[in-house]
């Protein structure tokens, strides 16, 4: 094994399925300006903590469970790098080791690295992450991926007026900025008010801006508003089922002719930005109620997209907890991974508070555990698993299962062909036509 990895002129790794370093050889020692015995047995996260890298290519492949390229480099020596690996999985199709391989990018045509980048930057390329700018989200499943590319689709037309409807704590924030950082405004200001966090008095003033002396305590010079800080960009109004009455007519005469004026002027000015909007309340019902103009509700409500809430998107909960476990494994310096038990429970936990409580639960988790391994998590946290989740959860991932399998038999002619699509080896196609009674003749 040494023989063969020290053979090459290209760095490479490989990294087990905890995300260890278990081989580098030794191109890879000098392009780093790392001893061996410094990496083995250190995790990514580690790596990257202690300085010696900028990023690792096996953080996104144990993200996405697919091969990868990124650009990297190595802070010891300076070396920029472009980093190729391939997970190898079983037949769970859980990943059971990574080989990554390494080449300095000054040893071929920098413009080159970047095409091989971009052919991996198709935010659905991956069938488990959707990445947008910064932005890494995990999306598995079937109505969250919709949910997306309707939303994208939406920012790629230019549409200016979108509301965005979900339970509280499904991201509905995160969804906002993703519609922004794909539209041709990303470059421009994102400008967000959680409408129910400021005092009513103060609404008016924070969303249109004053002139001085509008007011007793306002400032000499005056102050522009949120809609004139977000000229050229995107305006987020969350919760704006509290807006009150007098704003909700500003707001529909701004949706109307696009033009703020401050509080203590005259002076009208044109302003351009996308309106995004958002609640978990029925706005219909608030309407109904005379609590919301029924003219803004259907100013505003010309193009809708609803967060299914993390009950209905179980296939979700195994990649968000991991994220969340990585994310709090950088700040708090550890390096914990979930067991296949903790992920079994959790799957079977209703999640009320949606994404915004597994992110605390993982927290917690992450900072309370005695172990690196995070088994028993749902009996520290005292959380009580739900036999009926639990039940749909594994009918709708073999609903999942059963989808993939049907479609990739009517891809190909034989079940060696269907494994190696899928990744598992041809016994395993055989297993699982036979469970969901299916055959090559199904195609």
């Amino acid at each position: 094994m040494d023989d063969i990895l020290n053979s090459t002129s290209e760095g490479i790794w490989i990294w087990d399925a905890f995300g260890r370093v278990i081989a580098v050889n030794r191109c890879a020692q000098r392009i780093g300006g790392v001893q061996e015995k410094t990496l083995i047995g250190k995790c990514y996260i580690e790596l990257i903590r202690e300085g010696l890298y900028d990023r690792s290519v096996a953080h996104d492949i144990f993200r996405s469970k697919k091969r990868a390229v990124t650009r990297a480099e190595s802070l010891r020596t300076g070396l920029q790098t472009l980093n190729s690996g391939t997970p190898h999985v079983n037949d769970r199709g859980d990943i059971v080791r990574i080989v990554v391989k390494e080449q300095v990018v000054s040893g071929f045509d920098s413009g080159e690295a970047e095409v091989k980048v971009r052919r991996f930057q198709d935010p659905f390329e991956s069938p488990n992450v959707v990445e947008v700018g910064n932005h890494e989200v995990v999306a598995r499943s079937a109505a969250y991926r919709a949910l997306l590319k309707r939303s994208f689709k939406l920012a790629d037309t230019g549409v200016s007026r979108i509301l965005i409807l979900g339970e509280s704590g499904t991201g509905k924030g995160l969804l906002a900025k993703l519609i922004h950082e794909r539209s041709e405004r990303k470059d421009s200001p994102f400008v967000q008010l959680n409408c129910a966090a400021v005092p009513e008095n103060l609404l008016e003033s924070e969303l249109f801006g004053y002139d001085g002396g509008a007011f007793t305590s306002a400032r000499a010079k005056g102050k522009e508003g949120l809609f004139e800080a977000a000229d050229g960009g995107t305006l987020f109004l969350d919760e704006i089922g509290v807006l009150p009455l007098s704003l909700q007519a500003k707001l529909l005469k701004y949706l109307d002719d696009f033009q703020v004026t401050r509080l203590g002027s005259t002076k009208v000015k044109k302003v351009d930005c996308t309106v995004l909007a958002a609640t978990n309340v029925d706005l219909k019902a608030l309407v109904k109620k005379g609590c919301f103009r029924e003219d803004l509700y259907y100013r505003i409500n010309g193009f809708t997209v609803t967060i299914p809430s993390l009950k209905d998107r179980p296939e979700d909960i195994p990649g968000l907890l991991e994220h969340y476990v990585e994310k709090y494994n950088r700040e708090y310096g550890l390096c914990r991974y979930p067991s296949p038990r903790l992920l079994d429970q959790l799957c079977s936990y209703p999640f009320p508070g949606n994404v915004r409580e597994l992110k605390n639960i993982a927290r917690q988790i992450v900072v309370l555990s005695e172990s690196d391994l995070l088994d028993d998590s749902m009996g520290l946290l005292n959380l009580r698993p739900s036999s009926k989740g639990s039940a749909d959860f594994k009918g709708k991932m073999m609903d999942y299962e059963k989808k993939l399998l049907k479609e990739a038999i009517a891809m190909h002619r034989t079940t060696r062909d269907v494994g190696r699509y899928l990744g598992i080896d041809q016994s395993s196609v055989v297993r699982k036509m036979k469970k969901f009674g299916l055959s090559m003749k199904s195609r």
